[in-house]
């Protein structure tokens, strides 16, 4: 039965609102102002001055209750007014257990708002008639409006406050609830269309590169085989050129498909799985040097004995800006020298990649079907994004120091956490 009247554990281990004790204090200094101003009629009649302030008191100290005890602070008022009442009929009390019943029924249990209101209005009326039938009827209403004012009127505008307050909790929450199903409903949208995305990659791109590697295999095959016939060399063009063209599928194949997987998997890039890193910068330049053989180029690298460990945003970043830069030259550059260049220091990474600037007429000896496949600048753009994307900068265009070069430069932030994020 006692639980009922204790608030819920939450609110017994709150301390004491700062409000509560300011209103208790303001409460105590009013009636005193009030016992000196009005004398002693205002605290119940000519009685000591003890007598009239003690019940004073004894509110005011439950009215530093009145939002974490409720009930406790209702019950003590109650039965102090009614002894006050009973005894002298005192004044000032009264203002004080208006807001006790006010903030029972505002902070209060449901059960406790809703006795409150029956209570209220069922003690007014009863008075009231009682009053009139008894007593003088002028007299009767004027001390039912005065009970209706001291009673109904603080129970009731409390209802209306939690009221409002109530309907203001439930917006919020169903604003809350509305908010967490458009997420849903956004992620839901974001892997569908992951999910065709990774469905179309593997249905036309993955399945021509399939056919580029099996078609490139035979080939390959056949023409060892008419070598090893013709004792032809094994520094054979078509042989060099159909190796890397193999490898090169092959390559991409994998490559798409770890896409296709990251693709159908609801997991972001926080994941560490399968990732390119920055000690593969090395054998991403060795697997480009046939072609860069073929095109008169030398590939020339700077690399640190040892990567600092970084964020897998970070590495992932780099690699790709590398290899990008690495196809451009291949596709573009004249021949001559290519530098591939990665510092770091002062807390970021810094990635060139410096080669010769393409002849007007394009590379010597280019076909029309490399000419197809040059791209339209979309390199350049994907590169930059990426940068930008972990607040790094790029830049690409003439070398100032070297005239005749190419430069290819990103500067990238090195957070030094190692995480995966």
């Amino acid at each position: 039965m006692w639980s009922r009247l204790l608030p819920p554990t939450h609110a017994r281990r709150v301390p004491l609102p700062l409000r509560d004790l300011r209103l208790a204090v303001g409460f105590l200094a009013g009636c005193l102002i009030l016992y000196v101003v009005g004398g002693p009629p205002v605290m119940g009649g000519d009685i000591p001055v003890w007598q009239a302030v003690l019940p004073v008191l004894v509110l005011c100290t439950a009215t530093a209750f009145r939002s974490t005890l409720p009930v406790a602070a209702l019950v003590v008022g109650t039965l102090t007014v009614a002894v006050q009442m009973t005894a002298d009929g005192a004044l000032a009390p009264l203002f004080v257990f208006t807001d006790l019943l006010y903030a029972a029924a505002l902070y209060g249990a449901p059960w406790l708002c809703r006795v409150l209101q029956s209570g209220s209005v069922a003690v007014t009326l009863v008075t009231t008639v009682a009053l009139v039938v008894l007593d003088n009827r002028a007299q009767g209403v004027t001390t039912g409006v005065i009970i209706a004012v001291l009673l109904v009127s603080p129970v009731w505008t409390a209802v209306l406050i939690r009221n409002h307050k109530e309907r203001a909790d439930a917006e919020r929450q169903r604003a809350a609830q509305i908010d967490r199903l458009a997420e849903l409903d956004r992620k839901t949208a974001l892997q569908t269309e992951r999910t065709r995305m990774a469905r179309e990659l593997h249905d036309l791109v993955a399945n021509h590169l399939s056919a580029i590697a099996i078609h490139s295999s035979a080939v390959l095959s056949l023409t060892e085989a008419r070598q090893g016939k013709d004792g032809a060399a094994e520094d054979d063009p078509v042989r060099q050129a159909l190796s890397v063209i193999r490898e090169n599928s092959v390559q991409g194949l994998a490559e798409m498909r770890r896409m296709v997987v990251l693709l159908r998997s609801d997991r972001g890039e926080a994941d560490d799985w399968d990732r390119p890193q920055l000690n593969a910068l090395e054998a991403l330049v060795e697997q480009a040097r046939p072609a860069a053989d073929a095109a008169a180029l030398t590939l020339h690298t700077a690399f640190p004995e040892r990567f600092p460990e970084v964020t897998s945003v970070i590495e992932v970043t780099a690699y790709r800006i590398v290899q990008e830069a690495l196809t451009n030259v291949l596709k573009h550059a004249s021949a001559g020298q290519v530098q591939i260049r990665c510092e770091t220091g002062g807390g970021q990474l810094t990635l060139s990649v410096e080669s010769p600037l393409a002849r007007p007429g394009g590379r010597a000896g280019q076909r029309p079907l490399e000419q197809l496949i040059t791209g339209a600048g979309t390199g350049l753009t994907g590169m930059s994004e990426r940068a930008a994307l972990v607040g790094g900068s790029f830049d690409a265009g003439p070398d100032p120091t070297a005239p005749g070069r190419w430069r290819v430069r990103a500067v990238l932030p090195l957070p030094r956490n190692g995480s995966t994020g």
